[in-house]
């Protein structure tokens, strides 16, 4: 196993709630995690050094965590949002968190594709400008399913090399979250990702895709855990990813319904956990 990059557990990708850290870290011992991906709200009201010694003691390390608040909204919530994330962001970085990221919708039903950048980067800039003032990187997710892409009156980016593009007009700290799913439903490449600088992908998504259904007719909801059906080749996948070197926390991020199915909240872990161990070591 290449401890490089770290199994890291993202609870709400899950159907998992987590109450407090301390939830947290048992959580990432029940299932095999070496990471945590930090929500504020595991830590909010407590001292962010405690919650440090906490995780180093556990033999946890910090993942990486989204920015907080709704920035495609109004002026005055984008405003509001922003100024709040700064206290936020301190805290994060008192935690040793170095990672933060984001989603970016593939179209819009109000702006064409140049108002929609022009956007983009007006509302992330100042976002991804507070990161760096803590030494954050910041990764924009590509979203690349046709069937999510075909909803919207104007496209947008959606995929890989494009959403890199983007992030470079914002920060020399942006890139991108790299995730399988979308890298499989964009129509990206290994052959693409070879040529990535892994210092531009700040974090990475795993999961696997339904047997039997077109590319072009997967549902962004409707996956699989990692290799739970080979659709997606995550053995090409972490071969690429550890080609270019890339170093830091990966996700499963199924949104498997079937994970609802099973009894509680440690078992959603423990399947996830060994999900995330199988595609580690094939």
């Amino acid at each position: 196993m290449n401890m490089d990059m770290l199994r890291s557990l993202n609870a709400g990708a899950i159907h998992v709630f987590l109450p407090n850290l301390e939830a947290g870290i048992e959580a990432c011992k029940v299932g095999g995690f070496d990471s945590l991906a930090m929500n504020p709200s595991l830590v909010a009201g407590r001292d962010s050094h405690e919650c440090k010694a906490m995780l180093t003691e556990a033999g946890i390390t910090v993942g990486a965590w989204g920015v907080p608040f709704d920035w495609r909204g109004s002026e005055a919530d984008y405003e509001a949002g922003l100024s709040s994330m700064k206290s936020t962001a301190q805290q994060m970085a008192d935690l040793g968190v170095t990672r933060c990221a984001t989603w970016i919708l593939p179209g819009s039903n109000d702006r064409n594709w140049d108002a929609n950048w022009v956007f983009h980067v007006r509302r992330l800039k100042p976002v991804a400008d507070l990161l760096e003032e803590h030494g954050m990187s910041f990764g924009l997710e590509f979203i690349g399913p046709k069937t999510l892409r075909d909803t919207f009156r104007y496209p947008f980016v959606y995929s890989m090399m494009e959403m890199l593009d983007l992030g470079s007009r914002m920060g020399s700290n942006v890139g991108i979250l790299l995730d399988a799913w979308h890298l499989h439903t964009s129509g990206g490449s290994l052959e693409q990702l070879a040529l990535v600088d892994a210092r531009k992908i700040s974090l990475v998504h795993i999961n696997d895709a339904p047997t039997g259904v077109a590319v072009d007719e997967l549902v962004d909801n409707r996956r699989c855990l990692p290799c739970a059906t080979g659709v997606i080749d995550l053995k090409g996948f972490f071969s690429a990813l550890r080609k270019i070197g890339y170093v830091g926390p990966v996700e499963a991020e199924p949104f498997d319904d079937t994970l609802k199915d099973l009894s509680n909240d440690e078992a959603r872990v423990r399947k996830t956990g060994d999900s995330m161990t199988t595609a580690f070591t094939q």
